[in-house]
């Protein structure tokens, strides 16, 4: 995309449009024309072509406020948009529409910045609405190429916390830090982390894994559940005289589905799982390994901690103490480090009361504890997994134009 191009003073001198639509069939024509008519807008602003159509126009006048495009029978839909911002002047709001009714083309053509893409056929409604949105900003690094990060938690031993570690974790990220998250389950029958939230498991990690061809954007956005705006959770709760049959690639598929439209992905690993999980460990840049302070906990930090180092020498592997209450008969923190020859960055106070109230309510900890020790102890460290504190406010091309 050409910035000069994009940033060229309009052919024409005028005042600018309020509205302006382009659409290839009758029925889009009537939805658009309804919409002009309830807003008081020229009906002459409804045209008859594509986005191909509205591309030519622009060259020859002024970019309306609003414009909608019509994107159906278009071979590459994110090429044509791209076209279309080449002309287009600072200030307008796109809404594109279309036959094709794919997660896919429609995060990617958000992400591109289009305000909203609406599935044929529509009604005037619908089109208000989606004028209303703001487009939505991917996270990125500085090259420019969208950027997922993939935080694994692991238990050292049954019972530490570490599926509450990594549910709190994940809704800090989406609720505090304004960061779209996916939370995924991998204990397929003994999960609880959808339990803790109050939510449905549903089946679709179950059919991702078995089946691994089906996985696509769409599957993914069908599969997981949404609990709030931000964060979407992925889990199961499968039959235990059920045999789970993976596919070495199921989990490569899924995850990397994922990081295309995620820009945290946390996963609670089960520690019995971590051996035939190694490749999906490889591509962690955090692991977070939680445990308590006893001797086998020691043990198999060192164990894991190994294991983590080898598997992924790229990333950061973090230590968690969980439950701390200073009983005589844990070890020290000193002790502990000494043994498994690393250091504890996080220690998290035993807070039963807290937890067991959350659990109950189903609710996370910040909503239910949100100024205990606790929950500061947990922020830092969603603040350290994500990157950072609250996403900022990044502004594309595109985002420049429309606002």
């Amino acid at each position: 995309m050409n910035l000069a191009a994009m940033l060229k003073p309009s052919a024409n001198e005028g005042e600018r449009q309020p509205f302006l639509a382009f659409a290839a069939d009758a029925a889009s024509r009537e939805a658009l024309a309804d919409l002009a008519s309830a807003k008081d807008w020229a009906p002459t602003a409804v045209r008859e072509g594509g986005v191909d159509d509205a591309v030519v126009a622009l060259q020859r006048s002024i970019s309306p406020e609003r414009l909608a495009v019509d994107l159906t029978d278009v071979d590459d839909p994110l090429g044509a948009i791209n076209r279309l911002a080449d002309v287009c002047e600072p200030g307008t709001t796109v809404v594109a529409f279309g036959t094709v009714n794919d997660i896919t083309l429609y995060r990617r053509l958000i992400e591109a910045g289009v305000a909203d893409y609406l599935v044929k056929p529509f009604d005037a409604q619908a089109l208000e609405d989606a004028f209303a949105h703001t487009p939505e900003e991917p996270a990125r690094t500085e090259e420019g190429e969208k950027k997922s990060r993939l935080i694994v938690v692991i238990g050292a031993r049954g019972g530490v916390g570490a599926s509450t570690v990594a549910l709190n974790t994940a809704w800090i990220m989406a609720h505090e830090q304004n960061r779209r998250v996916a939370l995924v389950d991998l204990d397929l029958q003994f999960g609880s982390i959808a339990l803790s939230l109050d939510l449905d498991p549903g089946r679709g990690l179950r059919e991702a894994v078995e089946n691994p061809g089906r996985i696509d954007g769409l599957f993914v956005e069908r599969a997981m559940v949404r609990e709030s705006e931000n964060l979407f959770v992925l889990g199961a709760e499968e039959p235990l005289d059920s045999d789970v049959l993976y596919d070495e690639t199921a989990l490569d598929l899924l995850f990397g589905e994922l990081g295309e439209h995620f820009e945290c992905i946390v996963a609670d690993m089960p520690r019995s799982s971590v051996p035939m999980h190694q490749r999906l460990l490889a591509t962690a840049e955090r692991i977070v390994l939680v445990t308590d302070l006893s001797l086998a906990g020691m043990r198999d930090i060192m164990r894991l901690s190994g294991l983590a180092k080898n598997c992924a020498p790229e990333a950061t592997v973090t230590v968690v103490a969980n439950r701390v209450n200073g009983d005589r008969d844990s070890l020290k923190k000193a002790e502990f480090e000494r043994g498994f020859e690393g250091r504890i960055e996080y220690l998290i106070p035993d807070d039963r009361k807290s937890v067991a109230a959350a659990l109950n309510a189903g609710k996370p900890l910040p909503q239910v504890a949100g100024r205990s020790k606790l929950v500061a102890i947990l922020r830092k460290l969603s603040r350290a997994a994500s990157g950072g504190g609250a996403k900022p406010q990044q502004t594309s091309l595109w985002r420049r134009l429309v606002k």
